[in-house]
């Protein structure tokens, strides 16, 4: 499809990687000092946690000095049960403390959590309700925390259906997707210290096919590289932050030419993926 000159709609489409989440800060950092507009926010698991604080209106470097307050043990709590073992009912606080308890038409942007049905394998786009309740859903990694239930669903992490949600930032109506990749798979020189590093080194083993497969709905892809940072650590925001500044810094030329081509009507949106 192409489209007649103009301004896109901005899609930006925020990927999972637990705590790597926190590089998604210096990414929109880099866009919001770029001037790059973003007119609507899709987050799978730790992506939509930061989606939601700035489709929420936060500035993205208050949100740096947030994620610097965040630590585990105020986030999780242990719940030994059948279906998982941490209770991450602290995120859903976390949230609420800092945007208030919004549901989502309360928003500044439009935004989608991306989850995952439990019982059916699929993916599920949320976008009504509580806000806090859909990202605790969307970063309910399974075995390790509860999923979550929300109506008819059984839910847990998104990242088991779109570990990189552009595809869903597209049906929200985005003409150009910028999408933001942080898992390129387990670093070989740390070797995994115990079960959680195991199951999440596992699981992005797994995942790298299906990671290649959803950047490729994406037009710009934006990858730090992150593979010197553990999943779990809390504790380096500034240099997770400085890592998702800097390679969105790498491609503000490419987005400006894309923008620069489609005001000149010249432009196919889709699926360009990673230049």
């Amino acid at each position: 499809m192409r489209r007649t000159a103009g301004t896109p709609r901005i899609g930006l489409a925020l990927g999972g990687g637990f705590a790597r989440g926190i590089a998604h800060i210096g990414v929109l950092q880099a866009l919001v000092a770029h001037r790059i507009p973003i007119h609507l926010v899709a987050g799978t698991s730790a992506g939509s946690l930061v989606g939601a604080l700035y489709a929420a209106g936060c500035d993205p470097w208050d949100m740096e000095r947030l994620a610097g307050e965040m630590n585990w043990r105020s986030l999780v709590r242990l719940r030994v049960r059948r279906d998982g073992l941490l209770d991450a009912d602290g995120l859903e606080r976390f949230l609420v403390a800092r945007v208030g308890d919004l549901s989502f038409s309360d928003l500044c942007l439009p935004f989608a959590a991306l989850a995952t049905d439990l019982l059916n394998g699929r993916e599920v786009l949320l976008t009504r309700g509580r806000v806090a309740t859909a990202v605790r859903a969307s970063c309910a990694f399974p075995g390790i925390f509860l999923p979550v239930r929300i109506g008819r669903h059984t839910l847990v992490d998104g990242g088991l259906t779109q570990p990189v949600p552009a595809a869903a930032a597209r049906r929200m109506g985005a003409d150009l997707v910028i999408g933001v990749e942080l898992n390129q798979g387990p670093n070989p020189a740390r070797r995994p210290r115990n079960l959680l590093h195991i199951m999440m080194n596992s699981l992005a083993l797994v995942q790298q096919p299906l990671i290649q497969q959803a950047i490729a709905a994406a037009d710009v892809v934006i990858r730090p590289d992150l593979r010197e940072f553990s999943l779990i650590e809390l504790d380096r925001v500034a240099e997770l932050v400085a890592r998702g500044r800097e390679a969105a810094e790498a491609q503000i030329p490419r987005i400006r030419a894309m923008l620069s081509e489609w005001d000149g009507g010249c432009l196919a949106p889709g699926g360009e993926g990673e230049a």
